[in-house]
């Protein structure tokens, strides 16, 4: 905190693991850096707090880490600043059934996915086999490209572009003509026999935050999640939980000399002839109304309202761009939590595979059909409280199981995400989420229950979040989005987060974007590295950088490799 000078080149105003991100990879660049951040300490999107018991560690947001398939994992040496990542089992998620039938997505091996596969459907297993054979191969380049590379696509070209359905159909005949054009669930209907394995992939795609009621890239991810699931794992904590990451980045963003100035909210950014040139300090900060300046760029790591209409001013938006922000629409990937302590291990006694699934990192449940995936859609567009929940956000069991130290030895954490809305038109409003948490968390509870009855006399505490709790905490996180807003078609690609900005750029020149805009949500970092990734280019500092090299997919398969696991990208 001591020493805050009058300029840097690059300010980043908030300090989530992608301003982290960012600004490490500019601060590994030689630049003078400085992050801003509102609160006594970075990363409230990837926090751990003891919220229940002491000792007993929560991860209160980012709950499932995809940093090991980040370049950034490598490009920044993680590891090396102390990034631990660890899993409970091979097996990743799974999605059960009351008639205790279960389908499983494997965290390495896509033989045994496979062969599990075909003990349920053969047609559904041999298809899998087809998409994976024919996608796993490229499936790293896919990756960079759509998640570390600034789209210059939107909707339009999205949907009117037949190269990607020519190309999945020259190897899977099953896959729809004009696949962009159809939503998810056409697409597993075309592609998938059984029931439950359709519900499983289109659950997991709600998960992803790509609901299958959408079109273009969402109809594409009933094929590409389960080819993924075995090679791109989704299922890891780090030790130590989630806000480890913040740390490790934190680390590494001060070993290259970079600054993180905490208790420092940004009351607005300096804009001057239409350029951003830095930012003035709140009369809050540990610093009041400092002033400082910007050399480069400004960097927000806010998402689109609060940087726009909150750091800029609506009275200095041009017309199209106020326009664009007011549009945009948090209204997605909304969740509910349930948190608890447990005092015993996961135990799924009684189902087929049970010593499989107590070591699975993570499971949805309470959609026996895709008819409950329907009716989710209709409870989210109507703002209707699902009842009963639907728990496709994921529940994650392995916390402990992978990392003991996140409890007291006979202790065990476990929690559920139900998608919800924000706005509770029949109750009056989100401020009403006040009265209802406690008996909607009854509700996941009792069916929890159904499928995993050990909960009932294994819980030590419980504790729930609802979405007007998570934008209290941060209201950057508009509506408790854990995706920054919209992921279909309305804000998609070079469009997101409105037409004619296209994340990291923005209509006014030295001014960045680096939240979870584009890619959305996540922990794979992405939108801090296309953000360092575009400014560097603009910059032209990147080519003089012969570290930044690591691809997509690479560091998590190498990972894997060290740990004597051989990822194979083929069932042939």
């Amino acid at each position: 905190m001591a020493g805050l000078n009058k300029e840097y080149d690059v300010i980043i105003v908030g300090g989530g693991i992608n301003g982290l991100a960012c600004g490490a990879y500019l601060a590994k660049s030689g630049l003078k850096v400085a992050v801003f951040e509102r609160r006594t300490e970075a990363g409230t999107g990837c926090c751990t707090e003891e919220t229940m018991h002491p000792a007993v560690r929560v991860n209160l947001c980012a709950c499932n880490l995809v940093t090991l398939w980040s370049p950034a994992y490598e490009d920044l040496e993680l590891e090396r600043f102390g990034l631990e990542m660890l899993t409970s089992g091979e097996w990743g998620m799974f999605h059960p059934f009351l008639d205790r039938k279960v389908v499983m997505f494997h965290n390495w091996d896509a033989r045994k996915q496979y062969e599990h596969w075909k003990d349920i459907n053969r047609h559904d297993a041999e298809f899998f086999k087809k998409a994976f054979n024919a996608l796993a191969p490229t499936l790293g380049m896919l990756m960079h490209s759509s998640l570390f590379t600034q789209s210059t696509i939107g909707p339009e070209d999205l949907l009117e572009n037949d190269m990607l359905a020519d190309m999945l159909r020259s190897v899977l005949p099953e896959v729809p003509e004009n696949i962009m054009q159809k939503t998810g669930f056409e697409v597993a209907e075309a592609v998938y026999e059984d029931e439950k394995i359709r519900t499983a992939v289109l659950a997991n795609c709600i998960m992803a935050g790509f609901h299958p009621w959408e079109k273009g890239m969402n109809a594409v991810m009933p094929i590409t999640y389960p080819v993924a699931s075995p090679v791109h794992s989704f299922t890891w904590t780090c030790k130590g939980g989630a806000h480890m990451l913040t740390h490790t980045l934190v680390r590494c963003l001060n070993f290259y000399q970079g600054k993180v100035f905490a208790s420092c909210p940004v009351d607005k950014i300096i804009m001057e002839n239409g350029e951003a040139k830095g930012v003035v300090l709140s009369k809050y900060s540990a610093f009041p109304e400092a002033e400082v300046r910007a050399k480069l760029a400004v960097v927000s790591d806010l998402s689109c309202h609060p940087t726009f209409l909150g750091l800029i001013g609506e009275e200095k938006l041009p017309d199209w761009v106020k326009k664009g922000v007011k549009e945009y629409d948090y209204n997605d990937t909304v969740l509910f939590t349930n948190y608890w302590v447990l005092n015993e291990p996961p135990n799924w006694e009684g189902w087929p595979r049970a010593k499989e699934l107590n070591t699975a990192y993570g499971f949805n449940y309470g959609a026996e059909s895709v008819k409950d995936l329907y009716r989710l859609r209709d409870d989210l567009e109507h703002d209707r409280l699902p009842d009963p929940p639907v728990v496709t956000g994921l529940t994650v069991q392995g916390f402990c199981v992978a990392d003991p130290t996140q409890a007291p030895p006979g202790q065990y954490t476990m929690m559920s995400w139900s998608n919800v809305p924000y706005n509770l038109a029949e109750h009056g409003g989100a401020e009403k989420w006040d009265e209802l948490r406690e008996s909607y968390g009854d509700k996941v509870d009792n069916l929890l229950a159904q499928y995993f009855p050990q909960i009932k006399k294994s819980v030590v505490a419980r504790y729930c979040n609802s979405p007007l709790d998570y934008y209290r905490k941060n209201p950057s996180q508009g509506m408790g989005s854990t995706t920054s807003g919209h992921v279909g078609l309305k804000a998609f690609g070079s469009n997101r987060p409105f037409k004619g900005c296209g994340a990291p750029r923005t209509p006014f020149p030295k001014l960045y974007l680096c939240n979870s805009i584009w890619p959305p949500g996540y922990t794979n970092l992405g939108a801090g590295y296309i953000a360092a990734d575009i400014l560097a280019q603009d910059l032209e500092i990147k080519e003089k950088q012969d570290w930044w090299k690591a691809q997509a997919l690479d560091p998590g398969l190498r990972f894997l490799k060290k740990k004597g696991i051989e990822v194979k990208l083929s069932l042939d």
